[in-house]
């Protein structure tokens, strides 16, 4: 995913983060009116721009905490709201990316099941569709576009969207180390968040700024390998009960793929961290400074 955006540096700055702003928010809404049981890729689209939005808010926290932390809150509360579905779409492509190879049998129809079976979501006590869960967040997006005037941004200047991206590096180098000290899938996950959020961020501020277009399309790849270690390690938990059954070695191939696809990741991530954020011996005692990977178990 890249952010799809620039800043043109012949524009006032007010008036270009507005633009992006609320043209982040179309976009969004446009995707979710697309969204049904059987057509989902809407969602996708649509927290793939509010991530855009999110990264934006966040370029703000250096100057203005509070008006940061209120416009991601928003944000990031209309897309935890679409979490159970995008977690689905990213489950569904990765079986169908991992069978690759593997055969059939009723085991794998089993993991297929579940992989492409759409998650039941209950709000306030109602089941809501796919189509009805994804108009709830347009109608919330609405009023964040009302919300929203033309003076909002006006304060701002690069010299503070600079001391947020700088703000924003320092966040992803911290969960970076979390994350690899630890091995967990969940760290990885809050990790990929903050390395979504500076790729954007950079891919922002790349034009009026003049940034390395080759390490602001690095930080693009990290957070996209981040995000496929955090959807490899969310199916290996659904899939948890099934080996633990009398059945374990019918799911092993399954097993097996998942498994050397996250090492292979790892080793990635590990590699791309090091160079573009320096975190070196502080993520562990090993050779490289990086912790040895072992086989992730499902």
């Amino acid at each position: 995913m890249r952010a799809a955006y620039t800043i043109e540096p012949e524009t006032p700055l007010a008036s270009e983060l507005n633009r992006i702003l609320c043209g982040q928010i179309a976009i969004a809404t446009n995707a979710l009116g697309t969204v049904s049981r059987k057509r989902l890729r809407g969602v996708s689209d649509a927290q793939a721009a509010l991530e855009r939005m999110a990264a934006l808010g966040h370029l703000f926290a250096a100057t203005d905490p509070d008006l940061a932390g209120r416009a991601v809150a928003q944000v990031e509360a209309i897309a935890e709201d679409l979490t159970p579905l995008r977690e689905h779409v990213a489950q569904r492509a990765l079986f169908r990316d991992l069978l690759g190879g593997l055969g059939t049998g009723p085991a794998l129809e089993r993991v297929r099941e579940i992989c492409e079976t759409p998650p039941v979501v209950v709000i306030e006590g109602r089941e809501l569709s796919p189509k009805r869960l994804a108009a709830m967040a347009s109608r919330r997006l609405e009023v964040l576009v009302t919300a929203l005037h033309p003076g909002l941004l006006g304060s701002f200047d690069l010299a503070d969207l600079r001391a947020g991206l700088a703000g924003s590096r320092t966040d992803c180098r911290r969960h970076a180390v979390r994350a690899l000290k630890s091995g967990e899938g969940a760290d990885f996950g809050h990790w990929a968040r903050y390395a979504r959020f500076y790729s954007c961020q950079r891919q922002l501020l790349g034009v009026a700024e003049k940034l390395d277009p080759v390490k602001t399309a690095q930080s693009g790849q990290l957070a996209d390998l981040l995000a496929r270690e955090h959807e490899l390690a969310t199916l290996s938990e659904r899939l948890r009960p099934l080996v633990r059954t009398r059945t374990k070695v019918a799911y092993q191939p399954f097993i097996d793929a998942i498994v050397d696809r996250r090492q292979v990741l790892r080793l990635e991530i590990e590699t791309l961290a090091e160079l573009l954020l320096d975190i070196g011996a502080e993520a562990g005692p090993g050779e490289s400074g990086f912790i040895s990977t072992t086989s992730p178990q499902v």
